[in-house]
């Protein structure tokens, strides 16, 4: 777990811890990889480590955590920029979701590579209920299956987000919010659907 201390001095703490093990994790094997190899890597002392993190898992977790809270005020203010109005959009966040990772994907390809979905799912799923509770409060309360509905859009979306990565983000936001939008509503074909 990580320790939640919002002063300066202990996001700075760690942001430098993560900057540290993101690098090792490009180098070598996540299990492999040890507190002391971070902290040197770091060059702080084990100290700091303990102060902000229980264990290597728990800065892919924070780090995690912090850019989906940031993704969810990205998405909130895009709706927002763009005044759609509830109902008249059946994917409003789609399209901001998918322009937020294409500046910056990089916890993603850190998870992948260290064979941690499970925090990745973990976090959006978290948003993704912040989201519908935000923009369509009705939903969750008229559906007795709202943790199903959850679960497909989470392992649809999250599945779609990281074969997007693979593919280097080969279709723009707007092609991928098309494409989805198209197979949502059952009119795309497997062959030719750009």
């Amino acid at each position: 777990m990580y320790h939640i201390n919002e002063d300066r001095r202990s996001i700075l703490s760690k942001n430098i811890l993560y900057r540290a093990l993101s690098l090792k994790i490009r180098e070598k094997d996540f299990r492999t990889i040890t507190i002391q190899e971070v902290v040197q890597t770091a060059q702080v002392g084990r100290s700091t480590f303990y102060r902000n993190f229980d264990d290597l898992e728990s800065i892919l977790r924070w780090k995690c955590d912090e850019t989906f809270q940031a993704l969810y005020r990205f998405i909130l203010d895009s709706i927002s920029a763009q005044e759609i109005q509830p109902g008249a959009d059946p994917f409003p966040f789609l399209l901001p979701f998918f322009r937020y990772w294409q500046a910056d994907s990089e916890i993603i390809e850190l998870l992948v590579a260290a064979s941690r979905i499970d925090i990745l799912y973990s976090a959006f799923e978290n948003t993704l209920k912040q989201l519908v509770f935000r923009l369509n409060p009705a939903l969750a309360s008229r559906s007795s299956h709202f943790e199903y509905f959850l679960a497909f859009r989470s392992g649809a979306l999250i599945h779609i987000l990281i074969q997007w990565i693979r593919n280097r983000k080969n279709l723009s936001p707007e092609d991928m919010y098309a494409l989805i939008k198209r197979q949502s509503e059952g009119f795309a074909q497997p062959a030719g659907m750009l």
